[in-house]
């Protein structure tokens, strides 16, 4: 029985025993023509040596020697059979033609794969014939005796077997070589064959096209000859190289001519070589266009191998993650640079990690978010979408994830989450320092603010900076923040948001030139960024929210926004605290003015039309609009309609009734900043008389004792020059003589239990005749003045009676 050596190698022959890639030393001769699994030869073959034959030897039959040529045309010369499977019995049949069969071993050998008999074993004097193949494969026969004798002077081998066995190396060189050639004749790579001198021996029909020359011209020349101009290129310097180590190499080439790209890999074979063409121009393209997708999608893609290594990621993967792709590339996908936890802040296991749910189950895993920390220390959040890339045999070869930052989102989420509590506190704040400290408190139980406090300002003052210095407030910090905080630095920021109205931020890359010294105290206390929220209602600082965080990538503009509505919304719970003080003061203030000033909608057209306007009320519609219900006398409504139509200022006035003879009315008119009233108003002042006759308006409001009147004076002079602050009275209102019962329950429901959206709806229900029989503004007409829907309008209608009478009913039963 015959057996096939893989594992050996002759030394003369072969250089190393690694092949099939281009880091391997060599190429087997079946890698090029087979695809079946061999194992390679090691064993030293001695040279062929003449010897001397043992008086006994019986020369060879040559009917014998004709039967061995004819079988080796059988297997060789059609090649029927695969060519492996030929050359495994030709061996084992080879010893039954030489005389003595029983001892004689035989071994072929092409390329570096050897078939040999099972005793098969190097002796002093064995009988080999070798040959090469067109494309350089190396072929040998080798024949020996197993019981050789001392040499006697006579030759062991005969010399018709020495002719037997060059004859059929030569039909099985020839048999190989054409299944050689008919392979490479289907193959799509370009083949070129070169041997020790580098001269072409073989080139197939597709190294023709692509090198643009005629193989049988090119055969038996220098390929320096033939190709010139690459000589002294990157090409002969890794044919050498591939001839010296007998490794293989490879490189790229782009041939402007063709427009096309091609791979040229170098295999050294013996003492030559085999150079394979290929054609990748359409995977470049397919690269390069992947490459720009990859490079120009706005999120980060990582490709990990199956073992969860990182192949490659791009460029805003590589920002996503804090690292260049130097240093990415290779790392696992759970390495300790990068921690991620939960929205808790809890670490996430490995096991639990995205990347190793798909390397465990195969499934693909969508919107996992996450926040990570990067090797800077720096914070963000990633959703992350996971998806296996599977082999034909289901295992999973690659791992690709896609990356988005949902930092800024996942804030303001939290943002919302943060502030959401807030207007509980506010809905139900009752005293000011109990707001401030509730607030405080509730903003640093958070991951996003480690320090709050609240500043307390009073409207129309000047902020000093011993003011921020030495103030004590409502103050909360978390439990890695030592107070006290307060620092001089922050005056200058204060004094901005105080006399702007606008939130002052500080970070640690980003600051205005005039608060470098908040920035240097921020950054020393630990912090990553400051703010200064103004607690604002309409133009009024009623206070200043100062916040701090360690948090890199803190406020921004969405956070500046939230941190503003914030603000807005403290400062008009702060502002109706003021009002309330001075509907419940002991004592007020009684203001009165008498203006002439025509930038004043009311006296302008009191003076035009020559009449009486009375403003019954006055209701803020939005920060710029005020809505006036106002009785008109001596003079047609629609007159004072067609003067607003030709007013220089913005004015709508709507008729709610008009007199019987046509000579007033009521209305409602909508303006933008043109009454004295509205100016009071927003300055904290409850108007209570507002009367305008022939061009002459008489105003009265009060404010609470203790009140910044110089601001307010100055305020309404400055928006009305021919504006005179006639008198001031103090007094208690509840000496007030038309004071009563009822009335004063009710008032006290209205303040008290109504929110500040029901008092309105209510004071525009009222004046504009909603509740008149027939009504004369219905529900729609009254959204449409405060810019709501009509659901909404009846809602906080329905809500505002029931609660009045609900507290009037109760109150009086209790009394």
């Amino acid at each position: 029985m015959g057996r096939q050596n893989r594992g050996e190698r002759d030394n003369e022959w072969c250089q190393s025993d690694r092949h099939g890639s281009v880091e391997a030393s060599s190429v087997e001769w079946s890698d090029f023509f087979a695809s079946e699994a061999r194992t390679r030869e090691r064993n030293d073959i001695a040279d062929e040596h003449q010897g001397e034959a043992d008086a006994g030897e019986v020369p060879q039959d040559p009917p014998a020697a004709l039967e061995a040529l004819k079988r080796a045309s059988e297997l060789f010369v059609g090649l029927s059979n695969p060519i492996e499977e030929s050359l495994r019995t030709y061996v084992t049949e080879l010893p039954q033609w030489f005389g003595h069969p029983g001892r004689i071993e035989a071994k072929i050998r092409v390329g570096s794969d050897g078939f040999e008999t099972d005793e098969f074993r190097v002796v002093t004097e064995p009988l080999t014939a070798r040959a090469r193949t067109r494309t350089g494969t190396r072929v040998s026969v080798t024949v020996v005796c197993m019981d050789q004798v001392s040499s006697t002077g006579r030759e062991t081998w005969l010399a018709s077997e020495r002719e037997l066995v060059e004859t059929l190396v030569s039909l099985i060189r020839d048999g190989i070589g054409r299944w050689e050639i008919d392979s490479l004749k289907r193959v799509s790579d370009g083949v070129a064959v070169l041997d020790g001198n580098l001269n072409y021996t073989y080139v197939n029909q597709q190294a023709e096209r692509l090198l643009g020359r005629d193989g049988e011209e090119m055969r038996g020349r220098h390929v320096w000859d033939l190709f010139p101009e690459a000589a002294d290129t990157v090409a002969e310097d890794r044919i050498q190289s591939a001839i010296e180590t007998q490794s293989p190499t490879s490189f790229e080439r782009y041939n402007s001519e063709k427009g096309q790209w091609f791979e040229t890999r170098i295999h050294p074979i013996g003492d030559g070589i085999i150079i394979v063409f290929t054609d990748i121009t359409d995977s470049k393209v397919a690269k390069r266009e992947f490459d720009y997708v990859l490079e120009t999608t706005p999120i980060g893609i990582v490709l990990l191998n199956g073992d969860g290594k990182i192949a490659r990621a791009n460029t805003h993967a590589e920002e996503l993650l804090g690292l260049s792709g130097r240093d990415i590339e290779g790392k696992e996908y759970d390495h300790p640079d990068w921690d991620i936890w939960d929205e808790a802040g809890n670490l996430i296991p490995s096991e639990d990690h995205p990347v190793s749910q798909v390397l465990r189950t195969g499934e693909t895993v969508k919107g996992f978010t996450h926040g990570i920390t990067l090797p800077d220390g720096s914070e963000r959040w990633l959703s992350s979408n996971v998806a296996p890339v599977r082999r034909e045999n289901g295992a999973i070869e690659q791992v690709i994830v896609a990356l988005e930052d949902i930092t800024v989102p996942k804030r303001l989420e939290q943002l919302i989450e943060t502030f959401q509590p807030v207007d509980e506190i506010l809905y139900s704040a009752s005293a000011d320092e109990e707001t401030k400290q509730a607030i405080c408190e509730l903003l640093t139980e958070t991951r996003e603010y480690q320090y709050a406090r609240i500043h307390t300002h009073t409207p129309g003052t000047m902020l000093t900076e011993s003011d921020i210095g030495a103030q004590s407030q409502a103050v909360a910090t978390s439990e890695s923040v030592t107070l006290p905080i307060q620092s001089r630095a922050e005056a200058a920021p204060a004094r901005a948001a105080v006399e702007t109205g606008e939130i002052q931020v500080v970070t640690s890359d980003r600051t205005d030139s005039r608060f470098e010294r908040w920035r240097a105290s921020t950054l020393t206390q630990g912090f990553q960024g400051g703010a200064i929220v103004p607690l604002k209602y309409r133009t009024r600082i009623y206070g200043l929210l100062i916040l701090y965080t360690d948090r890199g990538e803190a406020f921004g503009d969405r956070e500046q926004s939230l941190l503003t509505t914030l603000g807005n919304n403290v400062g008009q719970v702060l502002q109706n605290h003021a009002t309330e003080r001075m509907l419940h003061a002991d004592r007020v203030a009684e203001l009165t003015f008498e203006s002439t000033d025509t930038r004043s909608f009311f006296v302008s057209a009191s003076e035009k039309l020559g009449c009486t306007i009375e403003i019954r009320d006055t209701v803020p519609a939005s920060d710029e609009t005020v809505v006036h219900y106002a009785s008109v006398r001596d003079a047609p409504t629609d007159a004072l309609s067609d003067f607003a139509e030709n007013a220089d200022s913005p004015a709508q006035v709507r008729q709610i009734q008009q007199t019987e003879n046509s000579s007033g009315g009521d209305v409602e008119i909508e303006l933008q900043g043109q009454s004295l009233a509205q100016t009071l108003v927003t300055g904290g002042a409850v108007v209570t008389t507002d009367t305008v006759t022939d061009g002459r308006a008489e105003v009265v409001c009060e404010v609470p004792l203790g009140s910044d009147i110089g601001s307010l004076v100055t305020r309404v002079q400055d928006s009305f020059p021919d504006t005179t602050f006639v008198s001031k009275r103090d007094y208690t209102p509840a000496s007030r003589p038309d004071a009563h019962t009822v009335g004063s329950v009710l008032g006290d429901v209205f303040e008290d239990e109504l929110t500040d959206r029901q008092q309105q709806v209510l004071r525009v229900a009222v004046y504009s005749g909603y509740f008149n029989s027939p009504r004369r503004t219905t529900a729609t007409e009254i959204a449409d003045a405060l810019s709501l829907t009509q659901s909404t309008v009846s809602y906080h209608l329905r809500h505002a009676e029931r609660t009045l009478f609900e507290q009037l009913f109760d109150r009086l039963q209790r009394t």
